[in-house]
């Protein structure tokens, strides 16, 4: 049997206009302007400690200090800003966990954002695996995050179905051997170019549709 690994960010949770703002904010704070490409082709979908070294410039030491004051969003959850479920995700899961598919969650995000993410969709505790963006040396595009979920599951990466929205997650997947399903929340299908399949949310899917369109 495949297993699942989700993404959180964009595939689970609309998460991109917190994310987008604090980046925005970043970037001015250091007299530049992100523009949209930079955003989708640099930094969705990535560590904050890898954007902040390869993007912005700094050294690893100040961007481990920043990123550890950049990766809390609980002050700005709390003050208002919706995380809203990508449509049909919790449903997807919950069906892909009742099926008997093993499921892990591999995300970019600092544990507490983790956290904050599937508690506002009703999904926190049901993954038996979670490998966030502190548990790897290197993060996406980089293979190792989807590696360590596969392991910590008992597959190979190559009996895995990994479901992105970002190019860099695609890339993750697509280097560590497994099948990737594209999820088109960020309004750009070309942008997944190299997934195996593409769908635009989970609305009308279920793991054996899922499966059914990787086969075919």
């Amino acid at each position: 049997m495949r297993a699942f690994l989700f993404d959180l960010d964009g595939v689970l949770v609309d998460t991109r206009a917190l994310v987008e703002a604090g980046w925005r904010r970043f970037a001015a704070s250091h007299g530049r302007t992100l523009t949209d490409e930079e955003l989708v082709g640099r930094i969705l979908g990535r560590r904050n400690l890898d954007v902040l070294v390869e993007v912005f410039g700094l050294d690893p030491e100040a961007a481990r200090q920043v990123s550890a004051v950049m990766g809390d969003k609980r002050a700005e959850v709390a003050a208002g800003v919706p995380l809203r479920e990508i449509p049909g995700a919790a449903a997807f899961v919950r069906a892909s966990l009742a099926a008997g598919v093993p499921c892990a969650l591999v995300s970019s995000a600092a544990p507490v954002n983790v956290e904050l993410g599937l508690a506002a969709i009703g999904l926190e505790g049901r993954f038996p695996v979670v490998v966030d963006g502190t548990r790897v040396d290197r993060g996406k595009p980089a293979p190792e995050p989807y590696l360590m979920a596969a392991r910590e599951l008992g597959r190979d990466a190559a009996a895995c179905v990994v479901f992105e929205d970002s190019p860099a997650g695609v890339a993750a997947a697509r280097a560590a051997g497994a099948r990737c399903v594209g999820v088109a929340s960020l309004g750009d299908r070309q942008l997944l170019a190299g997934a195996d399949l593409l769908i635009d949310d989970f609305r009308g899917w279920t793991p054996e549709t899922v499966l059914a369109g990787l086969r075919g």
